[in-house]
């Protein structure tokens, strides 16, 4: 009687366990098809964003050619441009040409004057001169702007006679190069004073210039006193100094 009784227990269970198993299986369907719902609307809108990418892009390559054309025709209007100034040059250079010899003629004409003048900053106004012959005859320079360039110093040298002042330049003395304070009186006298109180002046000694000390009292207070002057921004006025060719041998 046991058994019956099992097995009617056991099939009264059968049914309610198949429908346990169909709605589990039906829950599993609904949330796949869920996620592919998803997954297809993410697609979509990559898809949909890749499309944006692509017509931006377009968008920009068709602007970038636009813009290489432009530059295009811009470096052609350059070269153009470029080769009318070229031939203008070479028409201005052949016009020029004659004029160099005159121009290097006057810069040799200067040079041996300042070679020549009073020994203030001489090397350094000779080298500037010697430069300029060089640039103009490598033809970094053309010919109308070395004349300007010569004219310009020639102003300078001019400015140079006509003001009285004080300097500092380095000067042959019998204990060798030393840097100095100068008094330039135009380009006519030059007198000196070292850091340790020597006074002097440049001489001409025959085609040379060279540098005396004073030994002479009367003659240093005299130096002294022009030092003085011009230190307090006094340019002109009458002068008692002592003869640049009096000074004594080292």
């Amino acid at each position: 009687m046991r058994a019956p009784a099992l097995f009617f227990l056991l099939g009264l269970g059968l049914p309610a366990l198949a429908g346990e198993a169909v709605d589990t299986r039906a829950a599993e369907l609904a949330r796949l098809r869920r996620e592919v719902e998803t997954l297809a609307d993410e697609v979509q809108l990559d898809k949909e964003e890749l499309r944006g990418r692509l017509r931006a892009l377009e968008g920009q390559k068709l602007e970038i050619e636009v813009q290489l054309r432009r530059e295009e025709l811009r470096l052609a209007q350059i070269e153009g441009e470029g080769a009318g100034r070229r031939a203008e040059l070479v028409a201005h250079s052949a016009s020029t040409a004659p004029l160099a010899p005159a121009l290097a003629a006057s810069i040799a004409a200067i040079r041996a004057e300042v070679a020549q003048g009073l020994p203030y900053r001489q090397a350094e106004r000779i080298a500037e001169l010697d430069k300029l012959k060089a640039q103009v005859d490598q033809g970094d320079l053309s010919v109308e702007t070395g004349a300007a360039r010569l004219w310009a110093f020639t102003e300078d040298e001019l400015r140079l006679r006509r003001e009285n002042a004080l300097d500092r330049q380095i000067i042959p003395l019998p204990e060798g190069e030393v840097l100095v304070e100068v008094a330039r009186l135009g380009m006519v006298a030059l007198y000196y004073r070292t850091d340790g109180g020597q006074v002097g002046a440049a001489q001409r000694k025959g085609e040379q210039w060279v540098f005396r000390p004073f030994t002479d009292r009367d003659d240093q207070h005299a130096v002294e006193t022009l030092f003085e002057t011009l230190r307090h921004g006094v340019r002109t006025g009458a002068f008692t100094l002592p003869n640049p060719d009096a000074g004594s041998p080292p």
